[in-house]
This record gives structure tokens, sequence and C-alpha cells, in this order.
């Protein structure tokens, strides 16, 4: 976890209203899973925020499907999955995971970002070719 912890010293001369508006403060962050320390004494002492970066992310949308157990994918590495995915045509990608058209391409758009392929100049491949013909 990503907790954060910030302190923020206080003044020597704080008047009522401002401890009023500390409180508030307090609760207004703490509906957002920041809590605020107050300290008991303020006048000269530290309001400590702490805080959970990844505590309110929104897990929203439908999980992944996992493959299953009996397929023959289920024992392909990434690299094998991902060859795959770009030789398959759309509707057997979409038969063999049990996905949609769209995620079908998006499974293949995110195989094709993950491989890498090796760039070669033809001028080098022509001239390795005459260099062995001489």
């Amino acid at each position: 976890m990503s907790k954060h912890t910030i302190e923020v010293p206080l003044s020597e001369v704080i008047d009522t209203s401002t401890i009023e508006d500390l409180k508030v403060l307090k609760k207004d962050l703490g509906a957002m899973g920041v809590r605020l320390t107050i300290p008991d004494a303020l006048p000269g002492g530290t309001l400590v925020f702490e805080y959970d970066d990844e505590a309110h992310k929104r897990n929203a949308g439908r999980k992944k499907k996992a493959i299953p157990a009996d397929s023959g994918l289920s024992e392909m590495t990434q690299a094998q999955m991902d060859e795959w995915l770009l030789d398959a045509p759309i509707a057997e990608i979409q038969e063999t995971l049990d996905v949609g058209r769209a995620t079908a391409y998006r499974r293949v758009r995110e195989a094709r970002s993950r491989v890498v392929y090796a760039v070669v100049s033809l001028v080098d491949i022509d001239d390795s070719q005459e260099g062995g013909d001489v």
C-alpha cells in the first residue's frame, strides 16, 4: 500500500473559529479517506494528514474471463498467446476466449503492442548478399 503522511506545523496564535474549522475539515477529509490528527495543544502543534493513495480506486468494470483449464491456451506462455492472437481469425478468438468482437480486437491490439519486431535495414541485407557472392 502507498500510505502517505503530511505534517503541517501550526502557528502559535490560533483563534476559536480556526479550531471549529479544523473539526469540520477533519470530518470532511475523513469521508474522503484522509485521516487528520489534531493535536491537543493547538498553538505550536502539528496537524498530521494520513492517506492511502490506493484506497479509492474504482475497480469498475467486468473482470477478465479466465481461460478454461482444459483449453490448450491455458498451457501457453504470454509470447505464445500473443503469437496465437496475431495469427488467429477474430471469429476463432471470440469463440475460444468467449468474448465479444470488440474485446477480441482489443486483445489483438494488446498483443500487437507487446510483440517486439526486429528492424533490419534493406541496405545491410543487400550489402551482405553482395559480399557473399564475391
